[in-house]
């Protein structure tokens, strides 16, 4: 097994068809992802209409428009990550598109901690509405400390929902509540303000002006649909969609000279360059800094201002990405110890030194790199004796179900089946990490097997310009739908060159005439021909060479025999 981040991964070919041309191509694809109607590949934004009737959504409008027409003071409140930072500039961009000024923003600090922070309570003059974005569904105390100052709360928030945890909001707009009528629920907290905003536009009367929400909010809703990592289906995919037409329109400053300083000036983008280009720049600000900063970048009027903004982000996001690198290597060293025994189902790591920032993206390079299964990655605060989590789990594992079983050993979690967090004291840290395994002991052996979904066998003879043409009407991918993933069986492989700073990625030739790249490929290329193999089955998808104008492979797997990988 030459993958260390798990201890079995399965192959799957999806559809045994050989298809002869591009249109078979594209029927089993769609097929495979259990679509029946080609109305998928173009989506409309009226469709959005259909997701209008979550529970509370009419009546938060009307409380909204109501406290408008009565201008009052309002406060928002987001989240330090980029769901919650877009969610406020869109909430933001309505209020000024209105010429709305009586408003103030809060975002928390990593400092603070996810939620509803102190500072937001106690205000003076006291708001007379706060709407409280990707977070408040659970924040029982804070939601009935501001009603208690007078001020009336709406949350819109997708966070999972616990029982007997719900606080009393005059308004909670949450997709996952019992009783919500939603026929999609896996909106994030961004695309639940834009349909909050659809609706509470129709409530305002001849004393406002109607804003028009052009490609400014979808860019904005479609940059935190990525980024969030929900499912790309239903009103997720028509927000996305949309949102990428506008970016492409060049519509927010910020975000054009955020595009730019990640080389994707001349680049038609795609979800793809906002999940891992554009997005992790926006993050980097509430990782390591203040989340203002990239609210700011987002609500930039001035190009001047804005290239200032996102050169800082930028800035950040190369710290963040230092930094990491850093505290991978200690995990490396501390992998062996923590594994101890092997067979361990769980991980959980910690360690002063790290930042309560990174906590998140360490835990998913953990669990994709080193260890298929569940994993918290803790910093801890020694000063104050507690440890902040971060959690990634596994299908079919839900960690909202597992850390609920460990629930009397922390002071505060949440979040979702896939993706949570958690603060317990420093002193519960070993008894948790034995009750999170101990949990994990109870559930199928079957869900530690890490399965790789191919879709179909594609002879690379039919790879082409017009398939790649084909391929980009199933865009946006993501969660939920996932890039299309090829097989090439018994093919020879040529190493032609490598390349990148320590030489990692490398350009192969496959059958002596198409060109593959393999991205941190070099050494299991290397690794693989030199074990004596004539040929291998390949694993792959395709993309633009944008520097030679051709389609290309880019391989993701050299298998030997249909079972094992890189």
């Amino acid at each position: 097994m030459n993958d260390p981040a798990c201890r079995q991964r399965r192959w799957t070919v999806l559809d045994d068809a050989k298809p002869r041309s591009i249109t078979e191509v594209v029927d089993i694809l769609l097929r495979n992802r259990r679509v029946e109607n080609v109305s998928f590949l173009h989506s409309d934004l009226n469709d959005l209409q259909a997701h209008l009737g979550l529970l509370n959504l009419d009546q938060a409008a009307r409380c909204l428009v109501d406290r408008l027409n009565r201008h009052d003071r309002l406060l928002l409140i987001g989240d330090y990550d980029c769901d919650g930072i877009s969610a406020a500039a869109l909430m933001s961009l309505f209020l000024r598109d209105l010429g709305y000024t009586e408003f103030e923003v809060i975002l928390p600090t990593r400092a603070e901690g996810y939620g509803i922070p102190a500072r937001a309570l106690g205000r003076a003059p006291a708001p007379g509405l706060a709407i409280v974005m990707d977070c408040g569904t659970s924040e029982v105390e804070a939601i009935a400390a501001l009603r208690a100052a007078g001020a009336e709360v709406i949350v819109l928030d997708h966070h999972e929902v616990r029982a007997g945890a719900t606080a009393a909001a005059t308004a909670l707009v949450n997709p996952k509540q019992p009783g919500c009528p939603a026929p999609f629920r896996e909106l994030c907290s961004a695309g639940l303000v834009l349909l909050f905003l659809i609706r509470a536009r129709r409530h305002l009367d001849q004393r406002w002006p109607r804003p028009k929400l052009d490609g400014r909010y979808l860019a904005l809703a479609a940059l935190a649909t990525v980024a969030d990592m929900v499912p790309l289906l239903e009103a997720n995919r028509i927000i996305v969609q949309a949102g990428l037409r506008a970016l492409n329109q060049g519509r927010l400053p910020g975000l054009e000279q955020l595009r730019s300083g990640a080389g994707l000036a001349r680049t038609a983008l795609k979800s793809s360059h906002l999940a891992f280009q554009l997005a992790p720049r926006i993050n980097a600000a509430g990782r390591l800094a203040d989340p203002l900063q990239a609210y700011d970048l987002l609500l930039a009027v001035d190009a001047g201002y804005a290239a200032l903004l996102a050169n800082e982000l930028d800035q950040l996001n190369r710290r963040r990405q230092r930094l990491e690198q850093e505290a991978l290597a200690t995990i490396r060293q501390q992998l062996p110890a923590a594994a101890a025994g092997l067979g361990q189902r769980t991980l959980v790591l910690g360690d002063a030194a790290w930042d309560p920032g990174l906590i998140g993206i360490l835990a998913s390079r953990v669990r994709r790199e080193f260890h298929y299964g569940p994993v918290i990655v803790c910093a801890y605060d020694e000063s104050a004796g507690v440890a902040r989590g971060s959690a990634r789990g596994i299908p079919g594992f839900d960690l909202q179900q597992a850390l609920g079983a460990c629930d009397g050993l922390m002071t505060r979690w949440g979040g979702h089946r896939m993706a949570a967090g958690l603060t317990l004291p420093l002193a519960n840290v070993a008894a948790f990490r034995e009750a999170f395994e101990a949990y994990s002991r109870g559930c199928e052996p079957a869900l530690w097997v890490r399965e790789e979904r191919i879709d179909l066998e594609l002879d690379p003879g039919l790879i082409s310009s017009g398939l790649l043409d084909a391929l980009a009407a199933l865009e946006p991918h993501g969660m939920g739908n996932p890039a299309p993933l090829f097989l090439a069986r018994n093919r020879t492989v040529a190493v032609q060159r490598t390349f990148g700073r320590q030489g990692t990625h490398v350009n192969l030739l496959v059958d002596g005439t198409v060109p593959a790249v393999f991205w941190n490929g070099a050494e299991p290329a290397r690794n693989f021909l030199d074990g004596g193999h004539a040929s291998a089955d390949l694993v792959y998808d395709l993309d633009w060479d944008n520097y030679r104008q051709r389609p290309r492979m880019r391989i993701q797997a050299l298998l030997a025999d249909g079972r094992r990988g890189r």
